[in-house]
């Protein structure tokens, strides 16, 4: 808002002002060319006039730049606390139930492959925070730095926490469903065993 509002008083006045400066430099250039008894006091308040007007224009592009730099430091401090808090919220998110049987490991196993997916939209968020960090980190030193590096550092450790657990729940997943496919491989083969047996206990015997 600050930045804003600076950025419209400055335009406004660069404006305003390069008119009225425009005009007082007409008004000597005239008064000079017309062989005015005071030339030399004439030329030296132009002088004057135009070195303070660079001055103040100086002054304005300083300010604008401080201003920007404040934001953008600001920005950057404000997306890092968004991105750690929406890496924190799906690190909570991650329930640790398997499933008690293959239908609902199967379907633990399409709601994690969602849960991925979704979680993969951060990417781009977390390496935007890294870029600004090393960018900002350069223009920085001491205490402001360690700050910037400290966020940046804070976001990547919990990004990496987060696909460490992901990652770990997939091959959980995958085990488990696994081990129930198995299990009811197994159970089918026994249960056709049985019936093979008694097709065969239910033949006559021979005499």
């Amino acid at each position: 808002m600050l930045r804003e509002k600076f950025r419209e008083f400055s335009r406004d006045t660069s404006s305003i002002g390069q008119e009225r400066v425009d005009a007082a430099n007409g008004l000597a250039d005239a008064l000079i060319a017309a062989g005015h008894s005071e030339n030399a006091t004439v030329a030296e308040w132009k002088d004057g006039l135009n070195e303070a007007w660079a001055d103040l224009l100086e002054l304005m592009d300083t300010r604008s730049q401080m201003l920007a730099a404040s934001y953008e430091l600001q920005r950057f401090f404000h997306d890092a606390r968004e991105t750690l808090a929406q890496i924190r919220d799906k690190q909570q998110q991650l329930p640790e139930e398997l499933g008690r049987d293959l239908n609902t490991a199967e379907a633990m196993q399409r709601l994690h492959s969602a849960y991925e997916h979704d979680i993969q939209a951060l990417s781009a968020q977390v390496r935007q925070v890294q870029e600004d960090a090393g960018r900002l980190a350069k223009a920085y030193a001491g205490e402001k730095a360690a700050e910037i590096r400290g966020q940046e550092q804070a976001v990547s450790q919990a990004w990496a926490q987060l696909r460490g657990s992901s990652h770990g729940r997939r091959r959980l997943l995958l085990d488990t469903v696994d081990k129930f496919r198995f299990l009811r491989g197994v159970r089918d083969l026994l249960l056709w065993m049985d019936g093979v047996r008694l097709q065969i206990e239910g033949q006559e015997r021979p005499r």
